[in-house]
């Protein structure tokens, strides 16, 4: 077992298990092969049925033994030592890629690619004895070995869709933040004005060599005040970014903040609106207008000119 935040048992009983299971359904798929090949074109319904019972009997145990291979992790809260960080959207997708492969024993996630995958050996494996059984006598005869090498393949990527979904002990504490949910809402601020930097912000736990990506947002920093002033995005009930809230500090230790939560709905408009008010409250504050002119002024015009659209639109 490893050590540290999580435990991993022993996997390799399970993977010989899982190994032999699909190596008996293979022989008994091409039993089943030899048997129902013979008559196919006379009755195409009897294959297509035995060819899906095969199929779909091995799921449920590949499944079985997916499933207790996953809760072999075990999970021994440590004291994680925390840290925030602010980065740009490319260096989240690749730390994302890095943390999958790193941590995929712990994830729940569902793996469409293989879904897929499995639909089409699945498909494959019920059609092509149709394809060969017209062919050379060669292909013919190898066609229950060839039906007997799909539900093989159909049933270990079965199991590693179970392995991926199912969760453990440990899933709660990796959590994981999709690229496609941050999208839309870091596109509107790349296309808002007034912000100097967008980004995705996090916190990272760090453990005995382990690392967490934990509060995961989009995040702007506003031209000219990008040390004091951000707008962050926040998250739904459905886990979809919908909503935001800015923060600003006034003072340079940091405890004197202004935080607004804003539940319309966002737009680059809205966006755009709160940067204006960050901007304004500091100017208030700091009395410090003149280096935020040309800020202020690109804000308001963007504004103006929405607001004339609206009108025309709307007229």
């Amino acid at each position: 077992m490893t050590e540290g935040p999580v435990r991993i048992g022993s996997f390799r009983t399970y993977q010989i298990a899982l190994f032999l299971i699909v190596f008996v359904w293979a022989i008994i798929g091409f039993e089943v092969a030899q048997v129902q090949l013979v008559p196919l074109y006379e009755k195409p319904l009897s294959w297509i049925a035995w060819s899906v019972f095969v199929l779909v009997s091995i799921v449920p145990v590949v499944a079985a033994v997916a499933w207790r291979m996953k809760i072999q992790v075990i999970y021994v809260d440590p004291i994680w030592t925390l840290r925030e960080r602010e980065i740009s959207l490319t260096e989240y997708k690749e730390m994302m890629k890095e943390y999958r492969k790193e941590y995929r024993d712990f994830l729940s996630e569902i793996d469409y690619n293989l879904i897929g995958l499995a639909g089409i050996i699945g498909f494959a494996a019920v059609t092509t004895p149709f394809v060969l059984m017209r062919t050379v006598l060669t292909l013919i005869a190898v066609t229950p070995v060839i039906f007997g090498l799909f539900v093989l393949l159909f049933g270990l990527v079965c199991a590693s869709i179970v392995f991926k979904i199912m969760p453990n002990e440990a899933t709660p504490h990796f959590p994981t933040v999709s690229v496609k949910r941050l999208h839309p809402m870091i596109e509107l601020m790349h296309k808002s004005p007034g912000l100097s930097w967008v980004g995705v912000k996090l916190i990272l736990g760090e453990a005995s060599g382990y690392y967490s990506i934990r509060s995961v947002s989009p995040v702007a920093r506003i031209e000219g005040i990008e040390s004091a002033a951000m707008i962050q995005g926040e998250q739904d009930e459905e886990g979809n970014f919908s909503k935001m809230s800015t923060t600003i500090v006034l003072d340079e230790s940091g405890s004197q903040k202004v935080t607004e939560h804003s539940n319309e709905e966002v737009s680059t408009r809205l966006i755009a609106e709160l940067a204006l008010r960050l901007l304004e409250t500091y100017i208030k504050e700091k009395e410090e207008e003149e280096f935020l002119d040309e800020v202020v002024e690109e804000v308001k015009a963007f504004l103006s000119h929405s607001t004339e659209k609206e009108v025309h639109q709307s007229s």
